[in-house]
């Protein structure tokens, strides 16, 4: 694949059909969360960590700063949430779910890590951990990541590309 596919892809894939593919895989992340067994009951459980942070980056990439193809930037999906979220607790997890994302899983920040009131001075530090999602979190979150894709769906239907990504022939 050239420059050229991917210059000709851009009129055919919109940026509303990557979010939806990471609101997808979110999508996958929180259902695995969601059907296994006894999952908050297991301390120090690789699996559920990964699927934990992989959950919250998958929903917070469409939220985040990017740029298309010829580096330029995007507006954010951040921009729909009035047209997507309506309830209280949702918009509060959606910036719960962004933070955990900026300051924890992405870039861990100090003040995700920092007990407050701590003296970091001595020998002895404590860190603090941060939790996984807990099952209300995860089920609330399955709704909202539901919500975003019918949304997508929407907006897509109103754009005049087709569906699946097709370059066409150079000479097209």
């Amino acid at each position: 694949m050239d420059d050229a596919f991917f210059e000709r892809a851009t009129k055919l894939l919109p940026r509303i059909r990557i979010d939806r593919i990471d609101l997808s895989e979110a999508r996958k992340y929180a259902a695995y969360i969601l059907n296994k067994k006894h999952w908050t009951h297991q301390k120090n459980n690789l699996a559920h960590d990964a699927f934990n942070t992989a959950l919250i980056i998958s929903y917070s990439r469409p939220f985040t700063t990017r740029y298309n193809l010829d580096k330029q930037r995007e507006s954010l999906l951040d921009e729909h949430i009035a047209a997507v979220l309506t309830d209280e607790n949702e918009i509060e997890l959606h910036g719960r779910i962004k933070d955990l994302r900026d300051e924890s899983y992405a870039h861990s920040d100090d003040r995700s890590v920092l007990v407050p009131g701590m003296n970091y001075a001595k020998e002895l530090c404590l860190m603090r951990k941060v939790l996984n999602l807990e099952r209300r979190e995860v089920e609330l979150l399955m709704k909202m990541i539901n919500k975003w894709i019918e949304y997508l769906n929407e907006q897509i239907s109103l754009t005049k590309a087709p569906a699946l990504l097709i370059a066409p022939d150079a000479e097209s």
